[in-house]
């Protein structure tokens, strides 16, 4: 009886042990890796590129070990390429649908403005990056990348213009740009060499603002007020705190001490107005748990003394008209120059009010801005675009250049072609008198709406919104305002295209400007 006991219990854990490997292979095989359908490959691949683009990566990335780690990790059955050479066939292919499609859309558009950025790569020297801005039917701005050249050490106007007259040829809106904004610092006159082939130049409103910086320091200096003196100490205070684990320590424990913002010193790594004030407004907050420090370490040669700490208060408080200018041009995109002329207006009248107090540093800003911004009523593309602001019209309207405007206004409106709506070879003046005592009589729009949408609304200016496309077309700054008044934004920027493949710059520029993950979601 014994043995058949045992054979059952044999048999039943033969059964047993069956039955479980039964399990376990069928568990194996639904973890097997199953080749991915065709369509989330490419799927992914898509998205693969528009990641490469939208964060500016190099080609090179699909090769990284780490890289290839990670997604096998999110998804083991995809197979991305890991051949640059295929990427860059990808993206080229893209490009020249884009490049079609931009083409196309801008043979339909009357008026286009270029923006021309100059910036430097570290080891290949100058490049230019290229824009065009426009309004389109719907009465929006419409802000594209073009091209990205490489100048080397070329950084000569005339060259540059001539760079830009082919580009604009290339894409056929050369006989469309009237005016071109750049922040060329380099060799010869941007205005008469862009003057020279037909075309205004208007300087980046931001470039302006840094150069004038730059020498209102200067004049300091020659004031004996040691301006220079004062930034490069200050540097040498962010520099020490910023390569010393401990004194950061320290400082975090000061701040926590005094009840102050744990805010991290912050190094201004060029001398642009918006670096320099956010490190000294920073130091000017931070000053006794930094001293605290100071004492503690022995760096006497590093403490901020009364002295330097009223320097420091005087030019924080002589910037404060500008960072009142940024904060009124609170957009991420580009904004015309019709605001130049009204925000120019009040940085004088407020640095006027402070040298009166007797800050020295808004006293040698005000004289500086005056040089470069103080006849900007006389540039017509800015005052005609102010003019033709609804939110500013009457800045200029109501004051001694109203004469001088109505009647460049008249000028415009005369050389209206028939087509855009008038039977004769011109408007009569009785009706172009009406058209602009019309617009005269309107109501302002706030300073916190979009212009263009009172041009968009029909209405009996139908000619005078001809002119004001015209005008309003033009931009204020080479990149957007995002990128202009946001230094992280603006270096991470710097860093990503620095480290593109010189072969892909131009690629990858133009492709992050009309191919990103922001502007595909929704098709997707």
């Amino acid at each position: 009886m014994a043995t058949p006991c045992k054979r059952g219990r044999g048999a039943v854990r033969f059964r047993s042990s069956s039955r479980s490997r039964k399990l376990h292979m069928t568990h194996l095989q639904a973890n097997v890796p199953q080749p991915a359908p065709q369509g989330d490959n490419e799927a992914l691949k898509h998205h693969l590129l528009k990641m490469l683009v939208t964060d500016l990566m190099p080609l090179s990335t699909v090769k990284d070990a780490g890289f290839r780690a990670f997604t096998r990790a999110l998804n083991p059955t995809v197979d991305l390429p890991s051949s640059v050479a295929w990427v860059r066939a990808e993206l080229l292919s893209v490009h020249e649908g884009i490049k079609s499609e931009v083409k196309e859309m801008l043979q339909s558009v009357p008026e286009v403005a270029l923006t021309a950025e100059m910036w430097t790569h570290p080891s290949e020297g100058a490049y230019l990056t290229a824009s065009c801005h426009f309004i389109d039917k719907y009465w929006k701005r419409r802000s594209l990348v073009l091209e990205t050249a490489h100048l080397g050490a070329q950084r000569d106007a005339a060259k540059v213009v001539d760079l830009l007259l082919k580009l604009s040829s290339r894409w056929g809106i050369a006989e469309k740009v009237k005016v071109v904004v750049s922040n060329m610092m380099g060799k010869g006159s941007m205005t008469e060499s862009c003057e020279a082939k037909g075309w205004a130049h208007v300087r980046c409103f931001v470039c302006t603002l840094d150069v004038a910086f730059c020498e209102a320091l200067a004049l300091l200096d020659a004031w004996a007020c040691r301006a220079r003196q004062l930034l490069k100490k200050c540097r040498s205070v962010v520099r020490f705190f910023q390569h010393d684990r401990d004194a950061q320590r320290q400082l975090r424990a000061n701040q926590e001490t005094l009840q102050l913002s744990p805010l991290r010193l912050v190094q201004a790594s060029e001398d642009t107005w918006l670096d320099v004030c956010t490190m000294l407004q920073r130091l000017s907050e931070q000053r006794n748990a930094i001293n605290m420090v100071l004492i503690q370490r022995v760096r006497a040669d590093l403490w901020l003394n009364d002295e330097d700490a009223a320097k420091i208060d005087a030019i924080v408080a002589a910037f404060q008209p500008l960072k009142d200018a940024v904060k009124e041009m609170d957009s991420d995109g580009y904004e015309c120059i019709s605001n130049i002329i009204p925000l120019v207006t009040k940085m004088q009248k407020s640095m006027a009010r402070l040298a009166e107090e007797g800050n020295e540093v808004a006293r040698a800003m005000a004289e500086v801005f005056t040089r470069h911004l103080g006849h900007a009523g006389d540039n017509r593309w800015m005052t005609l675009s102010t003019a033709l602001d609804p939110r500013f019209k009457n800045i200029l309207w109501f004051d001694s250049r109203a004469q001088t405007i109505e009647h460049k206004l008249q000028t415009e409106l005369k050389a209206v072609s028939p087509s855009r709506g008038s039977e004769h070879s011109g408007a009569q003046s009785p009706e172009i008198t009406e058209i602009l005592n019309e617009y005269k009589s309107t109501s302002t729009m706030l300073p916190n709406q979009n212009p263009l949408d009172f041009w968009r609304l029909p209405r009996r200016l139908k000619k005078l919104s001809f002119v004001a496309l015209k005008y309003l077309t033009v931009v204020s700054t080479v990149v957007p305002l995002r990128r202009a008044f946001n230094q992280e934004v603006s270096r991470r920027l710097h860093y990503n295209r620095c480290h593109l493949e010189p072969e892909n710059v131009n690629l990858m520029l133009f492709l992050n400007g009309h191919w990103s993950i922001e502007s595909s979601d929704s098709s997707d």
